[in-house]
C-alpha cells in the first residue's frame, strides 16, 4: 500500500534570517509526556525548516501555549528532511512517523479519547488517503482537543493550478484554506468539531519571486480545530 512519506521539509527552501536568532498510549509514553525534564519553549529548537520559521511567533502570539501544551501531543509525519534527528513541534510531544510502531500512515496506534493534540505540518498534502487520516486524528483527540494542522498554500508554495508540483514531487494535493477546509468538512461528522483558527501564514513571504523560483518566507495554511462532544442530535 502506497503511504505518505515523511512530512516535507524542504531542502531547496531559503534560510530565513528572522528565526536564527529566536493501541493505546502506552504508560512508558504518558510517563514520558508527564516527567520529561522541563525544557524552555522559547529556546528550544523544533527541527524542520518550516516549524522553525515561526516557532518564536507562535510563542510570541500565544498560539504554541494555547494549542500546543496538553500532556500528550502527537507530531504526525515529524521526521524528514532539515529533521535529521526526528524533534517535535514541542519538547514533549510524541512524533509518529512511518516505522513508528502500529502505524501505516494512516492508522494511529493509540486510543479514542487518549490524546490532547494532534500536530501535523506539512504532511497531509503527502497521504493518499487523507480523509481517513483525518478521521483517525479526530478519533484519538479528546474531547476539548486540538488537531493543529499546516500545509503548503497553493497559491503561495506552489503557485500553479494543478498538481504535480515543481517543488516536490510526493505532494498528492494542493489546498487553499477553502480546499483545506472541505477536507474536513468531508471528513468528519457535523457538530463533531468547531474550527478554532484558519489563517494564511505569508510571514516574510517575497512576493516578487515569481512562479518559475522558490517560494521565500512563509506559504502555509493554519488550521485548528477542536474536538466537541456530539450534541445528541443530527443535521437535518
Amino acid at each position: 500500500m502506497d503511504v505518505h512519506t515523511s512530512a516535507d521539509r524542504d531542502e531547496n527552501e531559503p534560510s530565513i534570517g528572522q528565526t536564527l536568532d529566536t493501541g493505546a498510549v502506552s504508560n512508558a509514553e504518558a510517563a514520558r509526556a508527564d516527567d520529561a525534564a522541563p525544557v524552555s519553549l522559547a529556546d528550544y529548537d523544533p527541527g524542520g525548516a518550516e516549524v522553525r520559521k515561526t516557532h518564536r511567533l507562535r510563542l510570541e502570539r500565544g498560539f504554541t501555549q494555547k494549542y500546543l501544551s496538553g500532556a500528550v501531543v502527537l507530531d504526525i509525519g515529524n521526521q524528514g528532511s532539515g529533521n535529521p534527528d526526528g524533534k517535535t513541534i514541542v519538547p514533549h510531544a510524541i512524533g509518529v512517523d512511518l516505522g513508528y510502531p502500529g502505524y501505516d500512515g494512516h492508522r494511529l496506534p493509540f486510543a479514542d479519547d487518549s490524546v490532547d493534540c494532534v500536530n501535523s505540518s506539512h504532511c497531509l498534502e503527502h497521504i493518499w488517503m487523507h480523509h481517513a487520516a483525518i478521521r483517525d486524528w479526530h478519533r484519538v483527540v479528546k474531547p476539548g482537543g486540538f488537531i493543529v494542522c499546516f500545509v503548503p498554500h497553493q497559491f503561495l508554495y506552489e503557485k500553479r493550478a494543478f498538481p504535480p508540483s515543481l517543488w516536490n514531487p510526493d505532494h498528492k494535493r494542493f489546498f487553499t484554506p477553502a480546499t483545506l477546509m472541505a477536507c474536513f468538512e468531508a471528513a468528519l461528522e457535523p457538530n463533531s468539531y468547531r474550527v478554532r483558527h484558519l489563517a494564511d501564514n505569508d510571514t516574510w513571504f517575497d512576493y516578487s519571486v515569481g512562479p518559475d523560483k522558490h517560494a521565500v518566507g512563509c506559504y502555509e495554511i493554519e488550521l485548528v480545530i477542536e474536538k466537541i462532544r456530539h450534541p445528541g442530535w443530527d443535521i437535518r
